[in-house]
């Protein structure tokens, strides 16, 4: 076969007229039709197609890293071997990747007149006997395809999202009796509309076990599983269409000609690895920007008091960083310390620093990107559906410009208390505790990049907006999970607990439990990969180190104390103030954009929307830019 491509591709133009040319012969030259004929036995007789049909394109791990690695393991070495299987013969026919596109290529028309050629001479006897050896392969094919359905489905990980017991109520159950009744009467007619209407309730049943997240979380096994059993559904119905096709009072080119534009989509070319992964990513990322998307309402003011409440709230947390930054200097300074050592007790510094802001209710600017996008992709959705290609540009720059002025409320609460703290602290400890607060050196460092705008500065801002958006990704799947596990619940029911608290204690912090692991988890890893990142740079010997708004406004305080405010002038001072201000556009416009891209991928938004909600972004701020700062004066809720 790979022969006889490879003659194409050197004779003909292209693949049509190779097969135009090809059909012509076989239809008016008896002797080359035998000839080829006896070619197609003696690679086609015999051989076994179920393994073809129930394993190529379609996931068979329970793991995506089972996946990546069998396939990564079949580009390398082909599952090609001398056992007159379908499956070696694709292989070995497509290892050429070329072959397999110029075989996409040839229309179903091409092909029915092919076999129509190639059939020609064969007797009712012959076709019968045939259709017969195609169809026991086939329906041992859907068995397979069934048993592993139902398997799936039955699964102890599944079994949770549908009422106990009432299993035979599911979709799943009729169709596994519809195809009962096919294997056990082969030769007997079947309702093929109605098989299609079961298999698609299958899927429709399938797709609503991601509206039980929010109650129930879902794991990547789960997310895994949903992909196995949609694809192998559709699988199903395919096969049981080609089945159709094998009726008596139909001719074989129909099947043949269905059957090889059909299933040449079952071989598993290189771009199979990345839509698998594709698709599993797409599962998981609606899940955790899910379950951000319900908490970043909060995030956003809309009132006059809620926006000054997110002042004195920024305010908040920028005195808890004021005192990070001293903390952090101190620590980087213990002589003798080793670089993982001070990485650690850097993250530690930071963990313990965002985790008070967290639980203590303060904001620290910046935080909120990750919450916030996934609510603005929700509300694109104009009409609430998943599906619907809807797209309300108007709401999203509503809703963008009471993002825009929360964020800069935020970042001014955030940047003068840290400054006025940290400046406060310097000299407390200089003037009354007579110490020795930072060198000068030091001070020069944290002066110098401000206020003569180190370009660096910015980079670094941007690689903490990248852990602000897995820090936010990562509490979200965290949510996902201990709603998957049932953990506020086995908290509540934990035997050692019941032995020192009553119901009500219980029930408290198992409540505490779900509402602020995700928030902590994400917090402290944000914390150590804040802290780690400088050994990165040292090791690979890199720029790479992080720069947050709150941190760099309070390094400011302290770098101009720590030179007794000499050689500052105006200009400097306005060039340090713009540094801080464009370290919070890099930190929120890194970890937004990306926040939103995943979010929009969860919500099957495509990318190309971006222009357009940019656009009406715009022209919102143009009509009215007072609303991108300040919130209305009054406000009356509709």
């Amino acid at each position: 076969m790979s022969k006889l491509f490879f003659r194409a591709k050197k004779s003909y133009p292209d693949i049509i007229t190779f097969m135009d040319t090809l059909t012509l012969k076989l239809e008016n030259d008896p002797f080359f039709h035998q000839k080829f004929l006896a070619e197609i036995h003696q690679i086609f007789d015999s051989v076994k197609f179920i393994k073809f049909l129930t394993t190529s394109g379609l996931i068979q791990e329970d793991s995506i890293f089972s996946v990546l690695r069998k396939k990564l393991t079949d580009i390398i070495l082909p599952e090609i071997e001398d056992d007159q299987t379908l499956t070696s013969i694709v292989n070995d026919l497509f290892y050429d990747q070329n072959n397999f596109k110029n075989f996409k290529l040839i229309p179903k028309d091409r092909w029915e007149r092919f076999y129509n050629a190639l059939f020609q001479n064969y007797d009712d006897a012959e076709i019968n006997q045939l259709k017969k050896e195609i169809k026991i392969q086939l329906i041992e094919s859907i068995n397979i395809l069934m048993d592993r359905i139902s398997g799936g489905f039955s699964d102890n990980e599944m079994m949770r999202y549908r009422p106990l017991g009432e299993y035979s109520k599911t979709p799943f159950n009729k169709l596994s009796i519809d195809i009962r009744n096919i294997i056990e009467n082969p030769d007997s007619p079947f309702d093929l509309l109605g098989i299609r209407q079961s298999i698609k309730s299958c899927t429709i049943f399938l797709n609503d076990i991601l509206t039980q997240k929010d109650n129930k979380g879902i794991s990547l096994k789960v997310t895994l599983k949903i992909n196995k059993i949609s694809q192998e559904l559709q699988r199903l119905r395919e096969l049981v269409k080609n089945l159709s096709d094998l009726k008596p009072d139909n001719s074989l080119t129909v099947f043949f000609s269905n059957a090889t534009k059909m299933w040449v989509e079952y071989y598993s070319p290189q771009n199979w690895l990345s839509k698998q992964i594709s698709s599993t990513v797409y599962l998981i990322t609606f899940l955790a920007t899910y379950h951000n998307g319900r908490t970043g309402e909060k995030y956003i003011t809309t009132t006059a008091k809620e926006y000054f409440k997110m002042f004195l709230t920024a305010c908040g947390g920028g005195l808890i960083v004021a005192v990070c930054c001293y903390i952090k200097y101190w620590m980087g300074h213990i002589p003798g310390i080793s670089p993982f050592s001070k990485a650690f007790l850097f993250g530690l510094n930071y963990a313990i620093g965002f985790l008070a802001i967290y639980l203590f209710h303060m904001t620290l600017a910046t935080k909120q990107p990750a919450m916030t996008a996934a609510l603005i992709a929700h509300t694109l959705k104009s009409n609430g559906h998943q599906d619907s290609n809807e797209i309300n540009y108007k709401d999203f720059a509503k809703l963008f410009a009471r993002i825009s002025r929360s964020q800069i409320i935020a970042f001014l609460g955030n940047v003068i208390a840290s400054f006025l703290l940290a400046t406060g602290i310097f000299w407390f400890l200089r003037k009354v505790l007579k110490w020795r607060v930072i060198g000068i050196s030091d001070s020069l460092k944290y002066w110098d990049e401000m206020a003569y705008m180190d370009t660096k500065i910015f980079w670094f801002a941007s690689i903490a907006g990248f852990f602000l958006f897995v820090s936010g990704l990562v509490s979200g799947l965290v949510i996902n999970n201990q709603r998957y596990f049932n953990i506020p619940d086995r908290i509540y029911h934990h035997p050692f607990l019941k032995r020192f608290f009553g119901d009500k204690k219980r029930k408290k912090i198992a409540n505490w439990f779900e509402k602020n692991n995700g928030g902590v988890v994400g917090n402290i890893l944000f914390g150590f990969m804040m802290g780690s990142a400088f050994l990165v740079g040292d090791f690979m010997n890199i720029a790479f180190d992080i720069r947050h708004i709150t941190f760099a406004a309070g390094n400011l305080a302290m770098g101009m104390a720590g030179i007794d405010y000499g050689g500052i002038t105006i200009l400097t001072i306005l060039t340090a103030i713009a540094s801080v201000f464009l370290i919070g556009g890099f930190n929120f416009i890194v970890s937004f954009l990306l926040s939103l891209t995943l979010a929009m991928r969860s919500n099957n938004i495509k990318m190309y929307h971006i222009f357009p909600m940019f656009g009406a972004v715009i022209k919102e701020f143009l009509g009215n830019p007072y609303k991108f700062f300040f919130p209305p004066v009054k406000f009356r809720k509709k």
